[in-house]
């Protein structure tokens, strides 16, 4: 009995492929639109979280990945949100960057609306556009906004006064 090893060899390929791809489809990346701010409030009620506005074009905001990634590192339990403003059609480039910051795993939007305008009103009508913007909520919803770049010690000190 001769056995054709490459009737064999070839599935066996595939499926090592298929089980060693990543998978991204775990966090797709949501859109963002008028309300959904309230629905992130609603599912983390009680809660302390960080959420995060940036964009593939903002050089500050790459930095801001970095200084992210190491403090989900750092502190596992933090939940951060992250909201990119650009437009939905760059959902793709979007989890990429998120992948290639080890940040694939955190909760992804994007603005999913023509008036981007409308949408930064929504979450804080003192916010003109200005990116990275941050807020840190405490578990009272309390926020506390920051424009431009943070810091991990910005992370670490937040963390330590609400312990999430």
């Amino acid at each position: 009995m001769c056995i054709d090893m490459k009737k064999i060899f070839a599935p066996l390929c595939l499926l090592l492929t298929l089980c060693s791809a990543p998978l991204y489809a775990e966090n797709q990346t949501q859109p963002f639109k008028a309300g959904t701010l309230n629905e992130i409030l609603k599912a983390r009620q009680g809660k302390p979280f960080m959420l995060m506005f940036w964009s593939l074009d903002c050089t500050s905001c790459m930095k801001d990945l970095d200084a992210l990634s190491a403090s989900m590192k750092k502190h596992p339990k933090l939940d951060l949100v992250m909201v990119s403003t650009d437009e939905a059609e760059f959902s793709g480039e979007v989890a990429e960057v998120l992948e290639k910051h080890k940040l694939g795993q955190v909760e992804s939007w994007i603005f999913d609306e023509s008036n981007a305008q409308r949408l930064r009103y929504e979450v804080d009508p003192s916010w003109y556009g200005e990116l990275p913007r941050s807020y840190f909520y405490d578990a009272g919803h309390n926020r506390l906004p920051v424009s431009g770049a943070i810091t991990t010690e910005h992370i670490d000190a937040w963390v330590a006064a609400v312990k999430p």
